[in-house]
C-alpha cells in the first residue's frame, strides 16, 4: 500500500514564500528605481534597456521561488536551531552586534579604517592571538578592496575622513 505523503508548511515553505514576495516586489519596482544611463551602449542593432538584467534576475528568482515552494511540501526537515548551544548563539549575536557597529565606523572613519577595526576585532574574538598579522591583514585587505573598487570598478566608498574636504592626490582615491 502506498504511503500518503503528509504535506505541511515548514521552514522551507516560508522561505520560498519570502523569495516569491521579494521577486514580485522587485519586478514591480525595478522600472521606477533604475535611471536611464547617461551613456547608452548599443550592441549592433540591439539597444538593451538598463532594467533588463535586474528584471531577468528577479524573474529567475520568482521561478526558482515557485519551484522551491512546490518542492518544500515534500521535504522532511527538523528544526536544528533548537539544538544549538549557548556558545553558537553568543557567536551569532556578537557577530551581528559587530556588524551593526561597523556601519557607523565605516561612515565616520572611512572604509579602510572601519574595516580594519572590524577585521581585528572579529579575528581576536574568534580566537586569533597573532595581533601583528591581524593588524597587517586588517589594513592590507581593506586598502586593496578600496583601491579595486575606486579605481577599477569606479564604485564610491566612504573615504578616509581627512580626504573628504578636499579629496587630495596623496590619498587612496
Amino acid at each position: 500500500m502506498d504511503e500518503v505523503v503528509e504535506k505541511k508548511f515548514n521552514f522551507n515553505t516560508v522561505a520560498a514564500i519570502c523569495f516569491i514576495v521579494l521577486a514580485i516586489i522587485l519586478l514591480i519596482f525595478i522600472p521606477s528605481q533604475i535611471d536611464k544611463p547617461l551613456i547608452q551602449l548599443s550592441f549592433g542593432q540591439f539597444n538593451l534597456p538598463p532594467q533588463l538584467f535586474p528584471q531577468i534576475i528577479a524573474g529567475c528568482m520568482l521561478a526558482l521561488g515557485s519551484w522551491f515552494f512546490y518542492k518544500s511540501f515534500s521535504l522532511k526537515q527538523s528544526n536544528d536551531l533548537r539544538g544549538l548551544d549557548k556558545e553558537a548563539i553568543t557567536n551569532v549575536i556578537v557577530t551581528l552586534v559587530m556588524m551593526a557597529i561597523y556601519v557607523p565606523l565605516m561612515v565616520n572613519l572611512g572604509f579602510v579604517l572601519g574595516s580594519a577595526i572590524l577585521i581585528v576585532a572579529m579575528s581576536t574574538y574568534f580566537g586569533n592571538r597573532n595581533y601583528i598579522a591581524a593588524v597587517l591583514i586588517g589594513i592590507f585587505l581593506p586598502m586593496l578592496m578600496f583601491v579595486t573598487f575606486r579605481r577599477l570598478l569606479l564604485v564610491e566608498l566612504p573615504p578616509f575622513p581627512i580626504d573628504i574636504y578636499p579629496l587630495t592626490n596623496w590619498s587612496l582615491i
